[in-house]
């Protein structure tokens, strides 16, 4: 989500990947290669009047500040080597991000500009599309020419180049091929796309093995007994984590909880895990014979927890939920007590989770609208219920939030069609925060 040429990144729960930059970055240049249409910071904060003159006295004093005129003159190159080439899947957009937040006043102060590029290839065919990936890098690196633009007033150095593709028209799985400006001018000079691609194919091929022994390393350095090998999947936009344990009945929440975090730790250490992961854990737990407990929990949960913003208490209690048992608070109802309300339903694995992750691009337009309104706004979680049909009711938010905000939230959740179950309804905490 973009506002005001800022990034928002939903950090608890899935949302469907948008083929622009997800990542914290102001736009300095945005440009649709198939429309034409040019958006850029220096025309969204032009300023007039007083304001204009101390701008050209400021500029006529400290020397010639920095304006979007001279990645123009890259967009102008692309567009040229674009139809010299005529790759067979085309580009849509063209974009020149600032790596932070920033205005166009405070851009004008700055002597040294760092900038990373991607470009945007949607739709791109499976058959095609890797072999359009090198062939787009390779004219990247022949516009951008150089990593590092030298003037007589300031530098720009190019960060990374980015080719972001989706094999579906609506992006519903997109790939992503980063390198450094430096490393996509070479290619460029020399014809070394597919070299550069091929160096990400192969990285991708042994990410499974290399993520597996590093979630193995860190659970083992934090005491925790693995039953056997984690297994690791990574699949387009997301990645999934199993890991079975030994523990005993006093201790078995903090193994849990330290496998998790352990398991996150090795999967951030990567630049090729997705923002998505799903974390599942098997507790084996001797109590008359050997209990077998299942949790689960959303990665981007289990971040904030190693980042200190949230107690591992209230990461059990939140967001760790208990397959085929009570993994979360509920209210029984007396038919429930008694035993007549109990379902086949009942004994099936909850999917709340999983269903909000889906479908969390629903909810996303309520937050991107209440961050247009309040700069401060950081984000919500959502405390509601699920009845036995899968509707969702009694909505509130944990923290305090406006009534536009929790009037378009509960409209959202009232479209998603829940899990049906039998018994009581069921009780559901899920996190909205944003990232500026």
């Amino acid at each position: 989500m973009r506002i005001n040429g800022a990034a928002l990144v939903l950090v608890v729960g899935v949302i469907t990947p948008s083929l622009e930059a997800q990542a914290d970055h102001t736009s300095l240049l945005k440009v649709n290669l198939r429309t034409g249409k040019r958006s850029s910071i220096d025309k969204a904060e032009k300023r007039q009047g007083a304001d204009a003159a101390l701008d050209a006295l400021l500029d006529s004093s400290t020397g010639k500040s920095f304006s979007t005129a001279d990645l123009g003159r890259i967009e102008k190159a692309v567009r040229r080597f674009l139809q010299q080439t005529r790759p067979r899947a085309a580009p849509r957009l063209l974009l020149f991000l600032y790596p932070g937040n920033i205005t166009s006043q405070r851009l004008r102060t700055l002597r040294e500009i760092s900038i990373n590029i991607d470009l945007v290839v949607d739709p791109c065919a499976r058959a095609i599309c890797r072999g359009s990936v090198a062939k787009h890098l390779e004219i990247l690196g022949r516009a951008i020419k150089q990593a590092v633009i030298r003037t007589q007033d300031y530098v720009i150095r190019f960060k990374t180049v980015t080719v972001r593709t989706s094999t579906a028209m609506r992006g519903a799985r997109f790939d992503i091929y980063s390198f450094s400006a430096k490393e996509v001018v070479d290619a460029g000079q020399g014809g070394r796309g597919q070299k550069l691609v091929r160096r990400v194919l192969d990285a991708q091929e042994g990410y499974a093995r290399e993520m597996t022994r590093k979630t193995a390393k860190n659970v083992a350095r934090k005491r925790v007994r693995l039953a056997k090998s984690p297994r690791v999947i990574r699949d387009g936009e997301r990645v999934t984590v199993d890991l079975e344990l030994r523990s005993d009945r006093v201790r078995y929440k903090r193994h849990v909880v330290d496998a998790l975090a352990g398991a996150m730790k090795a999967l951030r250490s990567s630049k090729l895990t997705p923002q998505t992961v799903q974390l599942k854990v098997v507790a084996l737990i001797p109590m008359r014979g050997m209990s077998r407990k299942v949790f689960s929990c959303l990665g981007q949960a289990v971040d904030r927890y190693r980042a200190g913003r949230l107690s591992s208490g209230d990461l059990w209690a939140s967001y760790i939920t208990r397959e085929g048992g009570p993994g979360r608070r509920m209210s029984f109802s007396a038919g429930e007590a008694s035993g007549r309300a109990s379902t086949a339903a009942d004994s099936a694995p909850d999917r709340t989770q999983e269903i909000l992750s889906k479908n969390v691009a629903r909810l996303a337009p309520c937050l991107q609208k209440e961050a247009a309104r309040n700069r401060r706004f950081k984000g919500v979680t959502l405390e509601f219920s699920v009845d036995g049909r899968g509707r969702a009711g009694s909505f509130s938010t944990r923290e305090r939030a406006g009534k536009k905000l929790k009037h378009c939230l509960q409209r959202a959740l009232g479209q998603i069609a829940f899990q049906r179950h039998g018994g009581a309804p069921r009780r559901v905490s899920y996190p909205l925060f944003i990232r500026r």
